[in-house]
């Protein structure tokens, strides 16, 4: 995975890309969903075709990315920095999708993403205590617990409690097969003593 923060990334079953504006159908489709849209901070309910604009334009910061099964976005996944090295994951899937092991996959992918292209250090990420699904995908990409507070929620219109995690570049290290980020340095310090010797 190289490239900018935004570049495809290819998993087994799927493809996460850019959001873009071509989206707005299959965004509104799915995410439209009562049943979705509560689970989220940021998806507001009902969704208009205005608002979807809105949310399928990334912010500055933001590595947002539509995932894709067999050519149609079914949910999304990414970032958004809170820091030089730090940043919140995010997550949702259209609830055709729920139960097949896609969010995992699309999060593993985002997760390895951040740290080795966004050179991130730590993700912190949090899930509404009424949403067991989320709570275990974030077991499985190793987050670990750090507190719990409320966030908001725009479908349902108010703060809902929710569990705070992290995951350090350590801890992926060891469970996602992540290049260490010294090994990382010292190939490209390799590298450039390398250039400078042919110079």
């Amino acid at each position: 995975m190289t490239g900018h923060d935004n570049s495809p990334i290819y998993t087994e079953r799927l493809v996460l890309r850019a959001l873009a504006p071509t989206d707005i159908a299959d965004f509104m489709a799915i995410a439209g969903d009562f049943e979705v849209a509560r689970m989220t901070s940021d998806i507001p309910h009902p969704l208009d075709e205005g608002r979807a604009h809105i949310w399928l334009a990334p912010s500055r910061g933001e590595a947002r990315f539509a995932i894709v099964r067999d050519g149609r976005m079914i949910g999304s996944a990414g970032y958004f920095r809170r820091s030089a090295h730090t940043a919140e994951l995010g997550f949702w899937l259209g609830r055709a999708w729920w139960g097949r092991g896609y969010t995992t996959e699309a999060g593993r992918a985002i997760v390895r993403h951040g740290f080795d292209v966004g050179r991130l250090a730590l993700f912190t990420s949090s899930h509404f205590l009424d949403n067991p699904a989320s709570e275990r995908v974030l077991a499985k990409l190793g987050f670990m617990p750090t507190g719990r507070g409320r966030i908001w929620s725009a479908a349902r219109g108010h703060d809902v409690a929710a569990d705070l995690l992290e995951l350090t570049r350590e801890r992926a290290e060891a469970l996602i097969e992540l290049a260490p980020l010294e090994a990382k340095q010292s190939r490209w310090s390799a590298l450039i003593e390398r250039v400078r010797g042919a110079g």
